[in-house]
């Protein structure tokens, strides 16, 4: 399962749908439930805003995509993070940010148990100079967004879906978008929590 939480915290989900995950789900937590993350204070173990994130990735055996604002010094990036079975794989910074926010470099792709994702931060699945990455042997895209439903960024989705030939899932903080491979929307959930089935068109279920 593919689920998708905006709009609550972190200790809710647990409590609320922990016993729904299940091992090798991916869960995605939008940007507002993790805030702000001062990046060099969580990996010296003086902050701990990824710890129980970390142990509950671990323990379930799943993936996490956690949005955030990640600070380092005074430098803030739009970013997301990538957990799997408790290990960060990486973290993807927004390459053409709002003012306000330091450049990326470039789209990361991640080797997962699941197989090769690609994660596009916010407003960068609308370039699509930025698409290479999803066309060598990637298995699920995501599109992470921190602003409500938006027209251009699910247009986008759609033809990045349809040229790749790959389910692309697009979270906003208010919905969730899944377009099948044809670059047609399967579904659309509104809610603080959403899930999907692996082939995210097979079948899907809010909350």
């Amino acid at each position: 399962m593919i689920f998708c939480f905006s709009d609550t915290d972190f200790d809710e989900i647990i409590e609320n749908y922990g016993a729904l995950i299940s091992p090798n789900d991916t869960v995605i937590l939008s940007r507002e439930i993790t805030g702000v993350v001062d990046m060099p204070a969580e990996f010296d173990g003086v902050s701990h805003i990824f710890r129980d994130m970390m142990i509950f990735s671990k323990d379930k055996r799943i993936t996490l995509i956690v949005s955030m604002r990640a600070k380092i010094g005074d430098r803030l990036f739009n970013s997301a993070m990538l957990i799997e079975r408790g290990k960060v794989l990486g973290v993807s910074d927004e390459i053409f940010p709002l003012k306000g926010y330091e450049r990326g470099g470039v789209v990361r792709s991640y080797l997962t148990d699941r197989g090769k994702v690609c994660i596009f931060v916010d407003s960068d699945i609308c370039y699509p100079q930025l698409w290479q990455g999803c066309f060598s042997g990637c298995r699920y895209i995501f599109s992470v967004n921190s602003i409500p439903l938006n027209r251009e960024r699910i247009a986008s989705a759609k033809t990045l879906a349809n040229v790749s030939g790959k389910h692309v899932l697009a979270q906003f903080c208010d919905a969730s978008v899944c377009i099948n491979p044809y670059g047609r929307i399967d579904s659309v959930k509104f809610g603080r929590m959403s899930a999907f089935y692996p082939f995210f068109g097979e079948g899907a279920f809010d909350g």
